[in-house]
C-alpha cells in the first residue's frame, strides 16, 4: 500500500515533465525564449558583417544606396492621393525615412529580417517532418552563400518583401494543408505587406496564390475550396492596391501616376533585349539551375504537381524582370525564391534512398548559389568590400 502511495507523486511529476507531442501547428522552437534566441543567433553574424562593411567603401549602385537617395528626394509637404502612390513601396520608404543610421541601419535591419526568415524556414522544415539532416542542408543551401548575404545586407526593401513571403508560406501551409483559417487570414496580410515593401513583393504574392492549389488540401472533397483559398490569400493585397487606384481615379482621373507607368513601359524594350542576350549564357543557365533542381527533387519524391509551380514561377520572374520590378543591382532574388518554394512545396522523402538523393540535390544548390554569386559583377565587387573589411580588422 505504501509503495503505491509513494509512487503517485512520481507519476504526477512525470506527467508534468513529459513534453506534449509536436503537432504541425506548433512553432519551432516551441519555447518563445528559445525561438528568439534562434533568431538572434542567426542574425548576429550578418549584423557583425554589416558593422564591418560600414568601415570600408562600398558600391554606390546597390539598392540600399538608391533607396536612401529616393527617400532624400521625397517632398514630405505633400499629402494628396497621387503623392501616396508615388511613395510606393510604402513600408520600405517609411522605414528608410525614419532610419537615422543610413545604409548601415538598412543593412542591420536586413540582417535582423534574415534571422526571422531563417527561423521561419526551420519552422516549416520541422512542421513538415523533413529529416533533420535534409533540413540542415536546405538551410545551408539557402543562406550559406554570398547571394543570400548580399541580398540581406544590400537590398533591404527586396529582402523585407521576401521575409514577409517566408513568414506567409508557413501560414499558407497551415491554412491549405490543415484547414487553419486563422493562418489563412494571417498569410493574406503578410503577402500584402510583402507587396507594399517592394515591387517584387507583388510577384511573391502572386507566386503564393498560384502555388496554393498545388499543395495537398486537407479538405480536398469540398467544392470550390482551391478558388476560395486563393481568394483569401489574395484579398488583402488586392484591397490595398484597389484603394490606392480608386483614390487616384477619384482625384486625378488615372489609375497610377503617369510617370511611373511611362517609366515601366519605356524600359520594356531594353529589358527584353537583356533577357534575350542572357539566354544561353552562363548567367541564364545559372538562373535556370534552381528550376531544374526543383524538377529533379519533384521527380525523386514523386510529386509531379510541384513541377508546374516552379515552371510558372520562372515565367513570372522573367515577366517581372521585363516590367522593371528588379533593381539593376539586385541579386539572389530568383535563387532565394525558388529555394523557399522548394522547402515549402516538396514533400519529405520517405525512404533512405530518396533522403540521400534529396540531400545531394540540396548540396548541389550550394554550388549553384556560389557559382551564380561569382558570375554577378555587383556581388563580386561587394565580396571584395567584405574581404577589405576583414583585412582591416585582422591587420
Amino acid at each position: 500500500m505504501s509503495s503505491t502511495t509513494d509512487s503517485a507523486p512520481e507519476l504526477k511529476r512525470d506527467r508534468r515533465n513529459r513534453a506534449a507531442p509536436r503537432t504541425r501547428l506548433d512553432h519551432f522552437p516551441r519555447d518563445p525564449i528559445a525561438r528568439w534566441m534562434l533568431r538572434l543567433g542567426l542574425a548576429t553574424p550578418l549584423v557583425v558583417l554589416a558593422l564591418l562593411l560600414d568601415a570600408v567603401p562600398r558600391p554606390t549602385t546597390s539598392p540600399n544606396a538608391h533607396l536612401m537617395d529616393d527617400v532624400a528626394a521625397i517632398d514630405w509637404t505633400r499629402g494628396d492621393a497621387e503623392w501616396l502612390a508615388l511613395l510606393y513601396p510604402h513600408i520600405s520608404t517609411f522605414i528608410a525615412a525614419s532610419n537615422p543610421f543610413g545604409r548601415l541601419g538598412l543593412s542591420i535591419m536586413g540582417a535582423i529580417a534574415a534571422g526571422f526568415l531563417l527561423q521561419k524556414v526551420a519552422e516549416i522544415i520541422a512542421q513538415r517532418a523533413i529529416p533533420r539532416s535534409t533540413g540542415v542542408i536546405l538551410i545551408f543551401a539557402l543562406a550559406a552563400n554570398p547571394l543570400f548575404v548580399y541580398f540581406a545586407l544590400e537590398n533591404f526593401q527586396g529582402f523585407l518583401a521576401i521575409t514577409f513571403l517566408g513568414l506567409a508560406l508557413a501560414d499558407v501551409v497551415r491554412f491549405v494543408n490543415w484547414g487553419n483559417t486563422e493562418s489563412g487570414f494571417r498569410a493574406g496580410i503578410l503577402l500584402m505587406l510583402a507587396a507594399l515593401s517592394d515591387p517584387t513583393g507583388i510577384l511573391y504574392a502572386l507566386v503564393a496564390v498560384v502555388a496554393s492549389p498545388f499543395l495537398r488540401h486537407g479538405r480536398s472533397s469540398t467544392r470550390g475550396l482551391r478558388a476560395a483559398n486563393m481568394l483569401v490569400l489574395a484579398f488583402p493585397t488586392l484591397g490595398a492596391f484597389a484603394t490606392m487606384m480608386f483614390l487616384n481615379v477619384l482625384f486625378f482621373g488615372v489609375l497610377w501616376p503617369v510617370n511611373d507607368v511611362a517609366r515601366v513601359v519605356g524600359g520594356i524594350p531594353d529589358a527584353l533585349g537583356a533577357l534575350s542576350d542572357g539566354a544561353g549564357t552562363a548567367t541564364g543557365w545559372l538562373l535556370l539551375a534552381p528550376v531544374a533542381s526543383a524538377w529533379l527533387v519533384a521527380a525523386i519524391v514523386r510529386r509531379p504537381a510541384a513541377i508546374p509551380v516552379s515552371t510558372i514561377v520562372a515565367v513570372m520572374l522573367a515577366v517581372s524582370f521585363v516590367l522593371g520590378a528588379f533593381h539593376p543591382a539586385a541579386a539572389g532574388i530568383a535563387f532565394t525564391l525558388l529555394t523557399l518554394l522548394a522547402i515549402t512545396l516538396i514533400p519529405a522523402a520517405r525512404t533512405p534512398l530518396t533522403n540521400v538523393l534529396v540531400d545531394l540535390v540540396a548540396m548541389l544548390q550550394i554550388a549553384i548559389a556560389w557559382a551564380a554569386a561569382l558570375n554577378r559583377d555587383v556581388v563580386v565587387v561587394w565580396m571584395q568590400s567584405v574581404a577589405d573589411a576583414i583585412a582591416l580588422v585582422v591587420s
